[in-house]
């Protein structure tokens, strides 16, 4: 056992799975046609639908819709060229998207369910995510857990020498003590979300409606360095 005290500078890592608490439901409408008309009115009859359908859940109390966004309706036309290089007629497009944020996810199936037996429009995707307040709280669990390995660490190097006593001298970012740790799964402490969006297609295909979508827990990852006194 040494009588002097010994710094040991470790790095600490953790990570934990969380269920999201909003989804955004991502809509796409388009159409095409031999005139303008031809386009643009499927559209404007989605819009109207999608906008009756979203405004009935906002009035709702207790709302599960959060917020919702609408881009305006895009007019474009394009000539195509057959084969042989000839002009063909005007083809003309009209499309628009909408974005729709749940907070209760047994609402998201049923809208999904019935947004796309609407003409013109595709559910484009699916995107489960961790408001910022509820992700700072999170990330401050994940943080302290990280702190807690790196002690264990610094315990462990020290384990064969004796030493009980830790002292914290600095605890820091990734690189402020000049460590250069190999890449930790998730490191940095991003959400790691996994793709919703086929999932939903074939539930939809393959089910009908009724049908109910799982998200995946999302992954909130953290990596310190510290240093610690051990006598």
């Amino acid at each position: 056992m040494s009588d002097h005290p010994v710094i040991v500078t470790v790095t600490g890592h953790a990570e934990r799975e969380f269920a999201p608490n909003r989804c955004t439901v991502a809509l796409r409408v388009h159409a095409d046609g031999t005139t303008r008309e031809h386009a643009a009115d499927p559209v404007t009859a989605a819009i109207v639908t999608l906008t009756d359908l979203v405004t009935e859940l906002r009035e709702r109390n207790n709302s599960p819709v959060t917020r919702w966004t609408f881009d305006q309706v895009r007019h474009s036309r394009h000539r195509p060229y057959s084969k042989d290089g000839k002009t063909r007629p005007w083809r003309y497009t009209s499309s628009a998207s909408l974005t729709v944020t749940f907070r209760e996810f047994d609402a998201v199936s049923a809208f999904v369910d019935t947004a796309s037996e609407v003409e013109a429009v595709a559910i484009a995707n699916l995107n489960w995510w961790i408001t910022r307040k509820t992700r700072e709280k999170r990330m401050a669990k994940v943080r302290d857990l990280a702190v807690r390995d790196a002690l264990a660490k610094a315990k462990g190097y020290t384990k064969s020498l004796g030493y009980s006593d830790f002292r914290a001298l600095a605890v820091a970012d990734p690189g402020m003590l000049g460590l250069q740790p190999g890449p930790s799964p998730g490191a940095g402490g991003a959400p790691m979300m996994r793709a919703m969006r086929s999932a939903a297609a074939s539930a939809s295909e393959e089910n009908g409606p009724g049908y109910s979508l799982e998200p995946d827990r999302i992954t909130l990852s953290a990596d310190v360095e510290a240093r610690f006194e051990a006598s």
